[in-house]
């Protein structure tokens, strides 16, 4: 008897549908399986054949033969355990297979029947909606992260008996409720962590002001200075004082985590903009993604929130090279042997470093490192890299007199309540573009947003003339300046605007002869 099942392969961060078909017919008793199987799933043989037996089904000495299609898509992980046993349960007619033509199946099993959690069920159940299919079934952990899209019925299953009871009306099973954007909001309470707040940094107002522009545009920002200045402190804060998720965002990114297997229980969902801080000795696949089996690199991990990269200069230059295109196209290409795999990464880059090996440079009472040094230190960040960034800032110790009198300036909330107002007006302006924010406007857009009158324009050509900026650069300060306008409330980009966004470019004058 033939019989066909449906589950799901993760290929990037996209599900695609498997067709789990199941032969069994007289012959030689033995079980075989076929497909481009990774060896996890190769095992799932014996894992099935076990299961179903420990469940209270007897299985008739028979010849069967599963194929998992299509075959030029490498299957990889053990989600597939679940269709494959119910496939064979059904082909042995312990289930009617009407019930089989439009339901999707993902969960691991064990010997004894349980079915266990995998990751990526978001995605798959995402999968499932668009092609059609009238429910899921996955394992109960991951019934609360499925049922997060809302568009179909999830339902929840502890035991492989359990499965085909309610496959074949012997048992009724309730599905999983849909979270709405108000219930999410209302849990999200319940496990809001504590995060820096700009109030408790005690001046450095400009470098402030820098940090609200950048998070107000999406801008990519590099902060230069002495250990102890608050550079990092800066960088703990950004998250404090960026917009909440939208539902879309927050089901993307929990689905990127869901691929991760970082969803470690079934109430944790993405609430925040992520936020990851790599070790400088982190490798290239760690940050972009890959591996053996390809998973989300830590770019993709902070996708819509920051990558803060501490020490940059103490990263190797290779790993730096590599932010190149996600900076640029924000995404990922992983190539790989049997696949090649894109990953989603609009993260806005902030970065850290000391002016040269000891760090006091130009203060030179402190810093005794010489002209090659320095220019040795600063060379590991390549004029590609420094084009990519939006903003650079020079970070200075607070001095003492402001330290002793502990004066608390503007908290996350009051910057916050401006960058919302920015990001309302960039919302509005780019509805219908596909874009969220001035950072991400591409040279069109550019021009058709960001309109100069004669005496910007002539600013714009003294300050290039007199620095050889970058074709690149030359939009990026247009961008940066739209940014500086929109927290204003001005419509028209303005000279003290373009002024602004200038400053927070030509300080790489001062370590690289030009940016």
């Amino acid at each position: 008897m033939f019989c066909k099942t449906f589950s799901a392969v993760i290929c990037g961060v996209e599900a695609v549908t498997v067709q789990v078909e199941t032969d069994v017919r007289n012959g030689l008793p033995q079980m075989q399986m076929v497909g481009a199987l990774a060896s996890e799933a190769k095992e799932a043989r014996e894992r099935v054949r076990i299961a179903i037996e420990n469940s209270g089904f007897r299985l008739n000495p028979k010849h069967v033969t599963v194929n998992l299609s299509p075959a030029d898509i490498r299957k990889e992980g053990t989600s597939f355990d679940l269709a494959v046993a119910i496939s064979i349960l059904a082909a042995f007619g312990y289930i009617p297979e009407e019930e089989l033509k439009k339901c999707m199946f993902a969960g691991e099993l064990s010997l004894d029947g349980r079915i266990n959690k995998v990751p990526g069920v978001l995605p798959m159940v995402c999968h499932a909606a668009k092609e059609g299919f009238s429910c899921c079934i996955v394992p109960k952990g991951n019934a609360r992260e499925g049922a997060l899209q809302g568009k179909v019925p999830v339902y929840g299953v502890e035991n492989l008996k359990e499965v085909a009871e309610f496959l074949s009306g012997v048992k009724k099973l309730d599905p999983e409720l849909p979270m709405t954007m108000e219930m999410l909001r209302q849990i999200q309470k319940n496990y809001q962590k504590e995060s820096a707040d700009f109030s408790d940094i005690i001046g450095q107002n400009v470098a402030k002001r820098a940090c609200m522009i950048a998070a107000a545009g999406g801008h990519h920002l590099l902060l230069i200075g002495p250990p102890g200045s608050g550079k990092t402190a800066l960088a703990k804060c950004m998250p404090s004082i960026l917009p909440e998720l939208s539902f879309e965002e927050m089901l993307e990114l929990s689905a990127i985590y869901s691929i991760s297997g970082k969803l470690k229980n079934e109430m944790d969902f993405v609430w925040n903009r992520p936020y990851q801080a790599p070790h400088h000795a982190t490798t290239e696949s760690a940050l972009l993604g890959g591996g053996r089996n390809a998973k989300p690199g830590l770019v993709s991990l902070c996708h819509h929130g920051v990558l803060f990269m501490d020490e940059f200069t103490e990263f190797k230059t290779d790993v730096l090279e590599t932010l190149r295109q996600p900076l640029e196209e924000h995404e990922v290409t992983v190539s790989r042997l049997h696949a090649t795999y894109t990953y989603p990464a609009a993260f806005q880059l902030i970065a850290a470093m000391n002016p040269c090996p000891c760090g006091y440079y130009p203060d030179r009472n402190r810093c005794n490192c010489s002209a090659p040094e320095i220019k040795r230190y600063t060379g590991k960040i390549s004029q590609p890299i420094l084009d990519r960034m939006d903003m650079m800032l020079e970070v200075v110790p607070v001095e003492y007199e402001k330290l002793a009198k502990m004066k608390k300036g503007e908290s996350s909330a009051e910057i916050r309540s401006k960058v919302m107002m920015a990001r309302k007006i960039q919302k509005e302006r780019f509805s219908g573009m596909g874009i969220q924010v001035n950072a991400e406007m591409d040279k069109k857009q550019t021009e058709e947003f960001c309109w100069l009158g004669e005496e910007e324009k002539d600013i714009l050509h003294k300050i290039f003339k007199e620095n050889e900026f970058s074709t690149r650069r030359y939009f990026r300060m247009i961008r940066l300046a739209r940014t500086i306008a929109d927290l204003e409330g001005c419509e028209k980009i303005q000279k003290e605007h373009i002024i602004e966004a200038y400053q927070y470019c030509n300080i790489g004058k001062k370590y690289w002869k030009v940016v």
